[in-house]
């Protein structure tokens, strides 16, 4: 695996941060942009991603403004060196600064900025692929996202929201499939009935039984982008037992090896399947019934 920053054009007359992941030493089959969680960066899921490397994709990581280094800067008051090593583990480290974070999740300029974000690195894709020396503009592609990055994930395959009064959506036709990571259901984010009823391609959620939103919701709640998102190529996959990081794919979350190992397998095997439409990869979901490797799990497709 070969790891390069990029820096491209930000919108706003600066340059933004990527970071790529991509196989040394062999062509990539396909392009996947992976949105962050609240207070992360793109410099976080590289234990998941890689698996998805070692299967010929190019990850496409950027970086958003809600980077827990980003806020600390833009808090001063808050006496936290944006420096320190311990950064990473905010949510346990430094619970005085909660509030803000929590402000910018539930803020519409946030979500707005997110997408935006992604659309700067569509528009200069050309640049990102000729840095990370991959060739091939047309190589198809998937969006995907953790928490916070999966709604960023879920507006860009299609969902609608409730946003300043009128009905707001975000599609990219350039992503092929969408992989939602503990994302979000009804009641936040403008989220509400029928806004997956035009989430129409290939989608694959996971979740956890100990996975939960921020407002106290359970695993169930999690589930409501497969539940309520019309059949047709989509994959729900519910691992036994693990929370919000689902096996540790961020220094945030303990890591739990066989809850890891299935989401690499069911992301990896999503992917195939619906990027890069590779049969047997099709006929893995198939087969699968209550468990991966050696985590059970509830899995459906429709």
């Amino acid at each position: 695996m070969a790891v390069r920053a990029v820096s491209v054009p930000d919108g706003k007359g600066g340059n933004m941060p990527l970071l790529c992941r991509f196989p040394a030493g062999a062509q990539a089959k396909g392009i996947v942009v992976f949105c962050h969680g609240l207070g992360s960066s793109g410099q976080a899921y590289g234990s998941m991603t890689e698996a998805w490397v070692k299967q010929g994709y190019l990850v496409i990581h950027p970086t958003f403004a809600d980077s827990i280094q980003s806020v600390v800067r833009a808090h001063p008051e808050l006496g936290i060196d944006p420096e320190d090593e311990d950064l990473p583990l905010w949510v346990r480290r430094y619970p005085q600064i909660r509030p803000q974070m929590l402000e910018i999740l539930h803020d519409p300029a946030h979500w707005l900025d997110r997408v935006r974000i992604v659309q700067q690195v569509m528009q200069h894709l050309p640049v990102v692929l000729e840095a990370a020396g991959v060739q091939g503009a047309s190589l198809p592609m998937a969006i995907a996202g953790h928490s916070f990055g999966a709604y960023t994930a879920q507006l860009l395959a299609g969902v609608q929201i409730e946003l300043y009064g009128g009905q707001r959506h975000f599609r990219d036709d350039r992503f092929s499939a969408a992989l939602i990571l503990s994302g979000q259901g009804r009641g936040q984010q403008g989220l509400r009935e029928g806004s997956w009823d035009t989430m129409t391609g290939p989608v694959l959620t996971v979740t956890g039984k100990q996975d939960g939103g921020a407002k106290g919701q359970d695993w169930h709640w999690k589930c409501e982008p497969y539940e309520l998102a019309p059949a047709g190529d989509k994959c729900l996959a519910v691992l036994d037992d693990a929370g919000h990081y689902l096996g540790g794919m961020t220094p945030e979350g303990n890591t739990v090896p066989h809850q890891a190992e299935a989401l690499a397998l069911v992301t990896t095997a999503f992917l195939d399947a619906y990027v890069t439409r590779r049969s047997s990869a099709r006929n893995w979901l198939d087969l699968v019934e209550d468990r991966i490797g050696d985590c059970p799990v509830i899995f459906k497709r429709k």
